[in-house]
Order: structure tokens, then sequence, then C-alpha cells
């Protein structure tokens, strides 16, 4: 049965996101009978996260792109979560199966949480782009409407936003000139564009608790996870330091040797 570390390791290099919370200590893997079956379950697990990978870089895009493809956004975002959600019930699974110290256990839960949090990621540059382009919208408006001649408040845009009275903005105006027609026309479009994101945003808001939720409920156990990988290196680091001076020490005293075989009666 071959060690499972290096496929671990370079997948996770590939990753997009940091992942230090996929290392696996290599000692633990040397010590525990890993059997076929798990192999296999390691390759699945694997399989599956690359996939899920795949789809967030596809949702990322689509952020970059607001505006244009982002009526996908909701549809694939639930589709990842619904993925993630079965992701997590094969992870609690085999923790009752082969218990919590398990390195199966340890390797695909650390899957699990490091794409989790990629995906929350994700979720959160999408809300931050909403947000501004929502923004965006509310600063066109305000501007349009000052050269048709009439101030607005930001304030009064919240209110006609949440009880979607804009003929208070129009029914008053009266474009007189080319340029007045052009501001209406703005403001009919930036209307138009704040009613969609203000649907988009709510058709995402409940995924995005989801997220929040589930990310809050795995701090501790990300704590813990980097926790163990910092001691995992801590370790290494002394055990390497420790090492490289006794090789140094034995370099300095070739003496030491040569005189323990001039007389072996000494080492008795």
């Amino acid at each position: 049965m071959k060690d499972r570390l290096g496929d671990l390791r370079v997948f996770t290099k590939d990753s997009e996101e940091d992942d230090f919370y996929s290392n696996v200590d290599e000692k633990e893997l040397d010590h525990q009978a890993v059997v076929f079956d798990e192999e296999c379950i390691i390759d699945q697990v694997f399989k599956e996260v690359q996939s899920i990978r795949q789809d967030i870089a596809l949702l990322r895009m689509d952020v970059e792109r607001l505006g244009v493809q982002n009526t996908r956004f909701l549809t694939s975002g639930e589709s990842i979560y619904g993925r993630l959600q079965e992701l997590e019930k094969q992870s609690k699974g085999l923790e009752e199966k082969h218990g919590g110290s398990s390195a199966l256990v340890r390797i695909v839960h650390s899957q699990y949480v490091s794409v989790t949090r990629a995906f929350h990621n994700v979720m959160t540059q999408y809300n931050r782009a909403e947000m501004a382009q929502r923004e965006f919208c509310k600063t066109r408006i305000q501007r349009q409407v000052s050269i048709m001649g009439r101030q607005v408040s930001g304030n009064q845009i919240e209110e006609m936003i949440e009880t979607g009275k804009w003929n208070v903005f129009t029914e008053n105006l009266v474009p007189d000139g080319r340029s007045s027609r052009l501001a209406l026309a703005e403001i009919e479009k930036r209307h138009k564009e704040l009613l969609d994101l203000e649907g988009r945003i709510q058709e995402i808001h409940d995924l995005f608790l989801q997220m929040a939720l589930l990310v809050e409920e795995q701090g501790c156990i990300l704590e813990n996870i980097e926790a163990n990988v910092c001691s995992t290196q801590n370790h290494l680091g002394k055990a390497r330091t420790q090492f490289k001076k006794a090789v140094k020490c034995k370099r300095k005293n070739p003496c030491k040797k040569m005189f323990c075989c001039c007389f072996p009666s000494l080492n008795r």
C-alpha cells in the first residue's frame, strides 16, 4: 500500500487557496495501515474536491464579470453548497467508523475544510461586488437627478428601493433638452439595474448566511488544524537543527572516532 502523502502535497500545491490545513504528518501515515478501500476513498475525495474547485473558479470568473454572466451564480452556488454538504456527511461518517485520529479521516476532513473556505471566500467576493455595484448605481442616479435640477440624498434612494415608489423621482422631472433626456434615460437604466441587483442580493442572501454559519462552526476546527500543522513544523524544524548540530560536531571531532577504534576496551 503506497503512502498517499505525496499525492496530497501535489494536489494542495496546485490549489489557488492557501491550503496548509491539508498537510498530514508523514510519520503518522507511516505508522497506520491504510487498507485498499481507504485508498479508493481518498482518490474519490481528491477527484470531488478538484471538481468543486473548478466550479468555484468558474464562480470567481462570474464575480469578475459581474453584470454579464451573474445569472448563473445562484444556481451554481447552490449546487456547490449541496456537494459540500455531501462531503461533510462523508467526513463525519468516516470519523465515526475509523476515529478522529485516523490518517484517512484527517485527509478527508482537511480537504473538506479547505474547499469550504475557498467557496466562502468566493461568496464574500460576490457579495462585495454586488454591494459595490449597488452603490455605483445609487451614485449615478443622484448625479443624473442633479443634472435635471433636483437634489436627492442617499437615504431617499434607499427608501425608494425599499418601498418601490420610484415615480417620486421622475414625476416632477421634465426633460427639457438633450442633456436632460439623457439624464432621465440614465436614471431609468440605473433604476432597472438596481431592481435586478436587489433581486439577486435577496436570492443569494440565504445561501450566504448558510456559508457564514458553516465557516463560523469550523472556526475552532480550523484553529486546531493550524495549531497541529504549526506544531509539526516546529518539531521538524527543531529536529533538523539538532541533526545539523550533531553532524557539525561529528565533523569537528574526527579524532574521537579514531581514539575509540584504537582502544576498543574503552567502549565496553
